[in-house]
């Protein structure tokens, strides 16, 4: 069920009520990841699935993020695209204090206001963390001469002698 994504949401609100958002947004709405991309074209495929753990009684979003994000490789300065399924567990903790009482399928998301969130941060700090420090394609982009760093050293075939030869020798006369 695909629906238009609201701007800010209320997070223990919608744990509260068990709500599930899904919908596109689109990646020019992000604007520190927009930075980082080729260009701002596309969409991200946004599910979250807001709710309340029942054992411990904390409120929690699963998140799950797909898109192709437009990058430049490092090695070849050429535009590439990178595939992302970022999957994630925030528990959200009204403040950090609260973070070693969580269990471990958990990532804390520490919200110390009643402010609404705007939902796009969530979406784009998650996809900004799963980006490459240094993208490149699969595949060997560069050309062999490339990888080449510089003449090529001959290695002189004939052994050369060692300096301690004649050491040696007038060892052996005593």
């Amino acid at each position: 069920m695909h629906q238009k994504l609201p701007i800010e949401i209320d997070p223990f609100r919608l744990a509260k009520s068990g709500l599930i958002l899904e919908g596109e947004l689109p990646l020019k709405t992000m604007r520190r990841l927009s930075e980082m991309l080729h260009d701002d074209g596309g969409s991200v495929h946004v599910k979250m699935s807001f709710d309340v753990d029942k054992v411990l009684g904390t409120p929690y979003v699963n998140g799950e993020f797909i898109t192709s994000l437009p990058l430049v490789c490092e090695r070849c300065s050429e535009p590439m695209q990178y595939e992302v399924n970022v999957q994630c567990s925030l528990a959200m903790v009204s403040n950090e204090r609260k973070i070693e009482s969580l269990a471990e399928q958990y990532e804390p998301w520490v919200i110390d206001n009643d402010d609404p969130i705007i939902l796009s941060s969530i979406i784009e700090d998650e996809l900004i963390l799963a980006i490459p420090l240094i993208p490149k394609h699969e595949h060997s982009c560069l050309p062999a001469e490339a990888w080449f760093a510089g003449e090529e050293i001959e290695e002189d075939v004939e052994r050369k002698s060692s300096p301690f030869a004649v050491l040696s020798a007038l060892k052996s006369k005593d």
